[in-house]
């Protein structure tokens, strides 16, 4: 019986697979292939990397209150 609930899950992933790759290959707007395209996993993407490029908790409030203060709030 599991094997059976296996094999249906693996049956609707590669149907649905197969119902987005048609729809891909059917779009011709080269915008909406771009934003598709960028949905991709990035190989030369380094977390740790990134990570270190990140605002301190301290900063990022820092620039929230300046941002805040900025706004034209009406009294």
């Amino acid at each position: 019986m599991i094997n059976f609930g296996i094999n249906s899950l693996k049956m609707e992933i590669a149907t649905q697979k197969k119902e987005i790759i048609d729809w891909i290959l059917s779009i011709e707007d080269q915008a909406i292939l771009n934003e598709i395209e960028s949905l991709k996993p990035r190989k030369d993407f380094d977390f740790d990397e990134e990570f270190k490029k990140g605002l301190t908790v301290e900063e990022f409030r820092k620039r929230t209150t300046e941002f805040l203060k900025s706004l034209p709030w009406k009294e």
